[in-house]
């Protein structure tokens, strides 16, 4: 069993006016998952975001969403863990990824930032790699000059369905992954069609 204690969801969560573009798939994703389960994010002023609670296997996990432009989360989850004693290793940051797909959902742990400025923060901040993160295809736009206007535009609706359908999936693996282990959630969210 691994000791998962912290679920964050990147993007772009100043009032809201993000939600549901290409950079916000990891706080979308994370408000789907506390949706699942029924629970309500509460607006937490010394967190600098929202905060809500899951009950798994007895084990208590935090859902959060940093409440700031994603270049800058790391500060407030590195407040948060700070504040519940919890370590970067017991922490999942579910984020975009440009290099995959829409629809193809990749769990990962340590390593570089692959050119994410929110990835790139958490790490700055805790000044270390070692950490899970769930990649969420979005695509990568042909003209690479454009890629902050695709990051923060709408995916298409053929794309929103892909993703859809692998997040369905992705938060099976990421129950197998919080209850059994994090090797068993790589096969099953590695190897699903």
């Amino acid at each position: 069993m691994n000791n998962i204690k912290i679920i964050v969801g990147l993007g772009n969560n100043i009032d809201n006016q993000f939600f549901g573009t290409r950079h916000n798939i990891g706080a979308d994703y994370v408000i789907n998952l506390s949706r699942k389960f029924n629970t309500k994010f509460k607006k937490i002023k010394k967190f600098g975001g929202y905060v809500s609670n899951l009950t798994l296997k007895n084990k208590k996990i935090i859902l959060f969403l940093p409440n700031s432009f994603i270049n800058n989360s790391g500060k407030s989850i590195f407040i948060i863990a700070n504040f519940y004693k919890i370590t970067l290793q017991n922490i999942l940051v579910i984020h975009d990824d440009l290099d995959f797909l829409p629809g193809i959902i990749r769990l990962k742990y340590g390593g570089s930032s692959g050119g994410h400025n929110g990835v790139k923060n958490i790490i700055k901040m805790f000044n270390n790699t070692l950490f899970y993160r769930l990649r969420i295809g979005i695509g990568h736009p042909i003209n690479k000059m454009k890629i902050n206007n695709f990051v923060l535009s709408k995916p298409t609706k053929i794309e929103q369905k892909n993703i859809n359908f692998a997040i369905k999936y992705s938060i099976h693996a990421l129950l197998i992954f919080i209850k059994k282990n994090y090797n068993q959630a790589v096969t099953f969210l590695h190897t699903k069609k």
